[in-house]
């Protein structure tokens, strides 16, 4: 538990960082999210989970695609990153996209319907990706 304390307080204090820079770091890694819209089949109004979400993406541009029938749900273990998420998802007026603070073998989702669920960048810093590979 340590290990995780002392991730999640670097990722609070670059948690700034990502969302001053989020159009840069959006843009970059666009490729990486049309890939997982299209692998995961997602179209509108699908119901998606982004778990690892960060600062909100892919679950942003996931809920530009889904529309407001649609609903995209992103967790994140650092409670900044959810932050800056919501703040982001206010601003563009997506209010069929939330936020929650999670852990990837904890998810607070239990009897909702999802579609999809992804995951782009967050799996290399859970603490055992394998067992995670198959959460549910």
């Amino acid at each position: 538990m340590q290990q995780n304390k002392e991730v999640i307080s670097q990722w609070s204090e670059s948690a700034p960082y990502w969302e001053k820079h989020r159009a840069v770091i959006r843009e970059m890694f666009a490729p990486v999210t049309q890939a997982l819209i299209e692998d995961a089949g997602i179209t509108r109004r699908r119901n998606v989970l982004d778990v690892a979400t960060g600062p909100g993406e892919p679950a942003l541009s996931i809920a530009d695609l889904v529309g407001p029938e649609g609903k995209v749900v992103g967790t994140d273990a650092v409670l900044e990153m959810v932050k800056a998420a919501r703040r982001e998802g206010r601003r563009r007026k997506l209010h069929h996209a939330s936020f929650e603070v999670a852990f990837a073998d904890s998810l607070p989702l239990s009897g909702q319907h999802l579609d999809a669920a992804v995951r782009r960048f967050g799996v290399m810093f859970f603490p055992s990706p394998v067992d995670c590979a198959n959460c549910q």
